[in-house]
């Protein structure tokens, strides 16, 4: 059930769009302990470059234990002017999690990140996308831990991930705590991220364009991980995925740098400084962002 709170003009109706990217190791067996640099440095880093050559500023969410590993990453992340955001401890979805461990993990990470940038962490995004209903347990120890807003829900059913009734725009959970959701359109039943990651890289441009039309009063952003460019990157079974999707991952990484150019030409500020308007945006979901009253 949602409430709606004094509007403002939403965001995207300017046509602009804030740039996010996802800053995770999908192949830790290739990084130090295999012998071989991470590749998601360089990537990461020709992302800062094109970022830089639009004049864009984006949210760079980080995990823990890459921060621990590429200190001077996050340092220059920062350094140029982007928003750090916490991607949690470890690159683990929330149903491996639990809330004890959870919640140990994600103040260290804050803690290292804010650390390395010097400036408060605001933002939370999920491993992908999965805040459900079955974690929104998560909510809570996230407004505990000091989160202004998190970026974790893919608004309705879909094929990672998905809460099926959430807003698709900007919503305050019973806690407070701003969530900004996956920008989605619709393809049968299904809610399609379409703004990013494979979705971005392989949908038709007919396609792309029938879902950027649904995009109505949503929070306008794009998101990628460093991989996502990365063509000359040799291919091998991911850790946790079969060979279809490890194949899928890897193929048509050219595309995603063309659609992102033509979304930089009107690009929006990262999440930190449109947390005004989102939040005067937003409207209330009275969904599962409590624990469940034993008694109830």
């Amino acid at each position: 059930m949602t409430r709606q709170l004094p509007l403002q003009p939403a965001e995207n109706r300017a046509g602009r769009t804030t740039f996010t990217v996802d800053v995770e190791d999908h192949r830790p067996e290739d990084g130090p302990a295999g012998g071989c640099s991470p590749r998601y440095e360089g990537m990461t880093r020709r992302l800062l470059d094109f970022l830089e050559a639009h004049g864009v500023a984006g949210t760079f969410f980080i995990d823990g234990e890459l921060a621990r590993r590429s200190p001077s990453l996050v340092r220059e992340i920062a350094a140029r002017r982007h928003e750090i955001g916490s991607h949690s401890y470890r690159h683990v979805t929330l149903e491996c999690e639990t809330p004890a461990g959870f919640a140990a993990g994600i103040a260290a990470a804050k803690a290292r990140l804010e650390d390395l940038s010097g400036a408060a962490v605001l933002g939370f995004r999920a491993p992908a996308f999965s805040v459900t209903p079955p974690t929104c347990w998560a909510i809570d120890v996230l407004g505990h831990a000091g989160f202004a807003y998190s970026s974790s829900v893919v608004p309705g059913p879909a094929l990672v991930g998905g809460y099926p009734g959430a807003p698709r725009r900007p919503f305050l959970w019973p806690n407070g705590l701003l969530e900004i959701p996956c920008p989605v359109g619709t393809i049968g039943r299904w809610a399609v991220p379409f703004r990013g990651g494979m979705y971005l890289r392989y949908l038709p441009p007919w396609r792309y364009r029938r879902l950027q039309a649904q995009l109505g009063e949503q929070a306008d952003w794009t998101y990628c991980h460093p991989y996502d460019i990365d063509g000359k990157e040799s291919f091998a079974r991911l850790p946790g995925r079969g060979w279809i999707v490890s194949l899928l991952l890897r193929a048509n990484r050219g595309i995603t740098l063309r659609r992102w150019h033509r979304l930089a030409a009107h690009p929006a500020p990262p999440f930190a400084a449109r947390l005004p308007e989102l939040r005067a945006a937003a409207v209330l979901f009275e969904g599962q962002g409590s624990a469940p009253d034993p008694e109830a």
